[in-house]
């Protein structure tokens, strides 16, 4: 293949930059870029001068929000009643193009998976006795035996 210089000329048109009206060819530095020196390496520094303090809220409660585990009011460690035993299942929706191609994100990880299906055997146990209580991040589950 023999490059002319028309298409030369094309491949600069492509990569010249569409705010440039000179038609020179010298190298001057764009106004809109940053330069960067070795007072940029590492996180940005913080202002003392304009922090402000948070106000601290008074309330009688023992522990804040982020410090109770969430699904810790289920638990009842003097329940007597055993353990029923469970499996969890998870399942993913895929296409041809996650099969064969491989173009999506997806992978055969547990994070990968859109469906959680929890199967609990409960012998000797009416469904009509079962209570169940489904939150985003727990399950609760409970019969009389």
């Amino acid at each position: 293949m023999n490059i002319t210089p028309p298409m030369i000329e094309n491949i600069v048109h492509l990569f010249k930059d569409p705010d440039e009206n000179s038609e020179s060819d010298d190298d001057t530095t764009a106004s809109n870029f940053v330069k960067f020196g070795p007072g940029h390496i590492g996180p940005p520094k913080m202002s003392h001068h304009n922090t402000a303090a948070i106000p601290s809220v008074k309330t009688k409660d023992i522990w804040s929000d982020g410090e109770v585990v969430e699904g810790s009011e289920y638990d009842l460690l003097t329940d007597p009643r055993p353990q029923p035993e469970y499996d969890v299942l998870f399942s993913q929706v895929v296409s041809s193009e996650d099969i064969f191609l491989q173009m999506g994100n997806k992978n055969p990880s547990t994070a990968s998976c859109e469906n959680m299906t929890i199967k609990i055997k409960l012998p000797n146990t009416k469904m009509s006795d079962v209570e169940l209580d489904v939150k985003p991040k727990f399950l609760d589950c409970r019969t009389p035996n």
